[in-house]
């Protein structure tokens, strides 16, 4: 069973991820955060599997969040579930420790099939920022 916590600030969206996510037969969704704080006390109470987290929230962003958890609670991974698809910010979340990185549009589905490889050891991004992510290493790597 792959243990979940889910932290956005948006209450409907939290309960809608919630929805989608039980309906799977492996995940068990343990808590909801709506804000940066919370998040982190709710992996320190629960020591999830998995950290199913926005970058923008009240209180601390996620990227600020997700430092916190890697380096209190590394067994802890984190998932980040955003509308920001950019490079920047999908390299930020890399580089403070996030494994995964959702596009809010994606489907249920691949948001499911991030947290299971995720929970495996394997990092994830959507496929459009796989690919912007790949070309622009790629480019730093040659320059």
């Amino acid at each position: 069973m792959i243990t979940i916590i889910l932290a956005d600030d948006h209450r409907i969206l939290r309960q809608g991820v919630r929805v989608l996510l039980e309906s799977e037969p492996d995940f068990s969704i343990l808590a909801e955060a709506n804000n940066g704080p919370e998040a982190i006390r709710m992996v320190e109470l629960f020591h999830p599997d998995i950290l199913v987290l926005d970058l923008i929230m009240p209180g601390m962003s996620g990227l600020e969040v997700t430092g916190v958890v890697r380096n209190r609670f590394p067994k802890t991974n984190i998932v980040i579930l955003t509308m920001h698809d950019n490079e920047a910010y999908v390299i930020e979340a890399l580089h403070a420790g996030a494994q995964g990185y959702v596009i809010k549009n994606s489907s249920s589905e691949e948001l499911a099939h991030t947290i299971r490889e995720v929970a495996e050891g394997r990092c994830y991004l959507s496929p459009p920022l796989s690919e912007e992510v790949i070309e622009a290493y790629r480019k730093r790597a040659s320059g």
